[in-house]
């Protein structure tokens, strides 16, 4: 509907928002409707339509929330009922527009600003020590080890990357690294499973 009626007054609905307005008064219906119904709003609160319909001003269908956190809810809301038209705007709007402006001189200009304040923090060196080795070393951002020999070691120790597996032959379950190709649970069932294997073997080393 277009217009709303109350407490004599005329509230017109605007078309952008969805909200009803009284220009004679610059207010909308459901803050009026609060304010005679209520009293004052306090700063920083928002009126909240429960149902979501902006032409239900009912008092029993108005809350005070806090504007944040009406913000944040609504902002919810939308993520979860016009997400698809969220996406399709950032593809076809924000990211567009965003990669237009970094390649411009405006954009390319604040990046070297951006970089000349902030180059020597970003090649500033701390120290750390070693997770695994419990050595001290430096380096130029935030790392765990103080190597690729001790983050693998330290991988292989922690079991991080370990998965249970069945074994082939007696299928007993047994423990490996998951990027060994093991099928067997021990060198027992692996010479069971695979007889020739060994054959192979002492036929090479004869």
């Amino acid at each position: 509907m277009k217009y709303l009626y109350y407490n004599g007054l005329k509230f017109t609905r605007d078309e952008d928002t969805g909200y009803y307005l009284n220009s004679s008064i610059g207010k909308r219906i459901h803050r009026y409707v609060w304010e005679k119904e209520k009293g004052a709003i306090p700063k920083g609160f928002h009126i909240h339509h429960i149902n979501h319909d902006k032409s239900d001003n009912r008092i029993e269908n108005l809350e005070l929330v806090e504007a944040g956190k009406h913000h944040s809810y609504h902002g919810e809301i939308r993520a979860i009922t016009d997400y698809d038209n969220m996406i399709k705007n950032l593809d076809e709007v924000a990211r567009p527009k965003a990669s237009e402006w970094h390649g411009s001189a405006e954009g390319i200009a604040w990046h070297k600003k951006q970089y000349k304040a902030t180059k020597d923090k970003l090649h500033e060196k701390v120290v750390l020590t070693c997770e695994h080795c419990g050595e001290r070393f430096s380096n130029i951002k935030r790392t765990r080890f103080c190597s690729n020999k001790c983050k693998a070691a330290w991988r292989r120790e922690s079991g991080i990357d370990d998965e249970v597996r069945v074994c082939v032959e007696c299928g007993e379950k047994f423990t490996i690294n998951k990027y060994r190709k093991t099928q067997c649970c021990s060198k027992s069932c692996s010479n069971k499973h695979f007889p020739r294997l060994p054959q192979l073997k002492n036929m090479i080393d004869s």
